[in-house]
């Protein structure tokens, strides 16, 4: 039977605001960065596509990592983890603004009660072996990190808006050039430079269209994907990536893929090994690097993310009929990502993750389209030190959006990174967005311009013929979900697929058709994730080698002399890409005079051959025992 189409709803909010910053999502990035802006004296409002606390990936952390030197945490150790297990395209600089930092964010989180710690299922009585999860939340529901986030709101008397998706960012129109275009950041120092003005927003359960004036946003609408199947990923869609790139900005990271996996039986079933991740707290992690430790935690990281990942596509992987459970209570604690001395000390809280027993996740693709955390969005240059872009007054924050890349092309600082690192980048681009508010006026912006924004975002529904999103979105995963598309790339299938995403750009993007406010969201959408996937497929077109979780099968190798950097592509005045690299600092790349099979902690499949070198024991290389033939 088909399902009745959602009707429109009344819609509780003005069409108009004014007001100094706007933070544009609302998870660990948007609220550290709202606060952050309030503490700075401006005057914030937040506009969330879903609930803050329940959107985007805010919902299903598992864990939290912090630096703490009173613990006996190394920095030069978890250095060298992050240099070596990010194959030396870690950004340094802000690895260290997080060794600085994020013990007064693990403090501010746990004032706020979104590091509350409670009974974890399998310890709380009989709700793992009932599977009664809904006795289990209604039984520590005064604990539920989501809910604390609207309270932290209304605490520092920050208003929001829910269910409402910004559509575009509003530019002032007293154009003038770029005063310092010798500054190092991305972007023409010649091009006319027009500051924010605002945003304009749908609520997209009436359809009803919101026009906000303001003096700096910031973008903390977290990554995307293109369909989920396994991972949570569903309300991120690229918004922000989209709209940076309307202005101009450059987008990197974009080769990376994403390393999470999804059980092999029920592909498509988020809940299946997601359900106690989203009912418990957040795991409390960190104390498992030492200088002893550090390059083999770095290459059991990437045997882990990497190459089990790459293998499996490669070779094939074991059969599954879903009884497998991933219970490791009793592991080692680099796997938990937990302190060694937890079960000896009393005071140490950093217990590390999966306490109750999940399905295991064999099979990659579970958020098809996601980049690696933390490696992709605008760049922001080398002395970024806040998120501020080449647009004045705008800002960006967060996993997916803002490219901080302080993993590098992997991801091997292990469990609990992302959600500490985004609440500190947050709370860096909220304040300086609240200090250049201070010293801004509101810039004009025609009522023409806005009505021609509102008039191209409303077109699907004047259409009588066309394409349905729902249908778009399963023709684009089916492109680029393969694995020889995803994980064990060729320029033949990279290019196979970019032909078949251009034609959709062309001609399936412009005629999609909308019944509903509901439907307006996904063809808004989709035009973001279509232009998602082609930045992807040409990012991984051009850097010819594999590094970290981008893996070409007809390059199996680093090559340090041509890609020790980061790839940017830019929207050029036609509307084309153009691409370029920025090396990485000396600092960041590690010893290069080191011989090839020893400056790297793990191998991918036929790399060992094609540089002719022994590979290494443990299977960081190669096939091992048990792959398929």
């Amino acid at each position: 039977m088909e399902l009745e189409r959602p009707q429109n709803v009344a819609c509780p909010y003005d069409e108009q605001y004014v007001t100094d910053v706007v933070i544009v999502g609302c998870g660990f990035a948007g609220l550290n960065a709202a606060v952050s802006a309030r503490e700075a004296g401006a005057e914030v409002l937040v506009i969330d596509k879903g609930k803050p606390g329940y959107s985007g990936l805010s919902p299903w952390p598992s864990s939290f990592r912090w630096f703490d030197p009173e613990r006996g945490d190394d920095a030069d150790a978890f250095r060298q983890a992050m240099m070596q297990g990010g194959d030396y395209l870690s950004n340094l600089n802000w690895y260290n603004k997080w060794i600085k930092e994020s013990k007064g964010i693990y403090v501010r989180l746990t004032e706020w009660g979104i590091l509350a710690q409670y009974p974890k299922a399998s310890e709380a009585g009989d709700f793992y072996e009932r599977e009664d999860f809904v006795g289990y939340r209604e039984t520590f529901d005064k604990f539920d990190r989501r809910k604390k986030w609207i309270a932290v709101l209304n605490r520092y008397e920050i208003p929001y808006l829910e269910h409402t998706m910004v559509t575009d960012l509003l530019m002032g129109e007293n154009k003038e050039k770029n005063p310092d275009p010798d500054k190092d950041r991305p972007g023409d120092g010649n091009r006319l430079e027009s500051g924010i003005a605002g945003v304009l927003a749908v609520h997209t359960q009436s359809g009803k269209m919101i026009t906000v004036r303001a003096k700096a946003v910031v973008l903390a609408t977290g990554g995307g994907s293109f369909k989920p199947t396994g991972y949570p990923t569903g309300g991120n869609t690229f918004d922000g990536e989209f709209m940076a790139w309307q202005a101009g900005l450059p987008i990197t990271g974009k080769e990376f893929e994403d390393f999470h996996n999804t059980p092999a039986s029920a592909p498509g079933n988020v809940f299946l090994d997601n359900h106690w991740q989203y009912l418990e707290n957040i795991w409390l992690c960190g104390g498992d690097i030492t200088a002893e430790n550090a390059r083999t935690y770095a290459a059991g990281k990437g045997n882990a993310m990497v190459l089990d990942k790459v293998r499996k596509s490669v070779y094939g992987m074991p059969d599954a009929d879903g009884s497998e459970i991933q219970d490791v209570r009793n592991a080692f604690f680099t796997r938990r990502g937990g302190s060694a001395v937890y079960e000896t000390d009393p005071e140490e809280v950093r217990s590390g993750k999966m306490s109750t027993p999940v399905a295991a996740s064999l099979l990659a693709g579970a958020a098809t389209g996601m980049c690696c955390h933390l490696t992709s969005g605008v760049f922001c240059g080398l002395d970024d030190e806040d998120g501020a872009t080449a647009v004045p007054g705008l800002y960006v924050a967060g996993d997916g959006i803002h490219a901080t890349s302080p993993s590098g092309a992997a991801y091997p600082c292990g469990v609990g990174f992302t959600s500490c690192f985004t609440s500190i980048d947050g709370s860096h681009a909220g304040a300086a967005a609240g200090k250049y508010a201070e010293a801004a006026v509101l810039q004009a912006v025609s009522e023409e311009t806005v009505n021609e924004l509102k008039e191209a975002f409303l077109a699907p529904l004047k259409r009588e013929r066309g394409f349905d999103p729902n249908w778009a979105r399963d023709v684009l995963h089916a492109t680029m979900a393969p694995y020889w598309v995803s994980t064990a790339k060729t320029e033949a299938t990279l290019k196979a697929a970019l032909t078949q995403v251009e034609y959709m750009r062309d001609h399936v993007i412009p005629r999609l058709c909308a019944a509903s406010s509901h439907d307006l969201r996904l063809c808004a959408e989709m035009r973001h994730k279509i232009l998602s996937a082609e930045l992807k497929l040409r990012a991984g077109l051009m850097r010819e080698e594999s590094r970290g979780t981008h893996y070409r099968s007809d390059i199996p190798y680093r090559v340090d002399e041509d890609y020790l950097c980061y790839i940017l592509q830019e929207k050029t005045a036609d509307g084309s890409i153009m691409a370029d690299k920025v090396p990485v600092p000396d600092a960041f790349a590690g010893d290069i005079t080191l011989p090839y099979d020893k400056r790297y902690v793990y191998y991918f499949p036929g790399e060992p051959e094609a540089k002719g070198f022994t590979p290494p024991p443990s299977g960081f290389g190669g096939k091992r025992q048990g792959d398929a033939k």
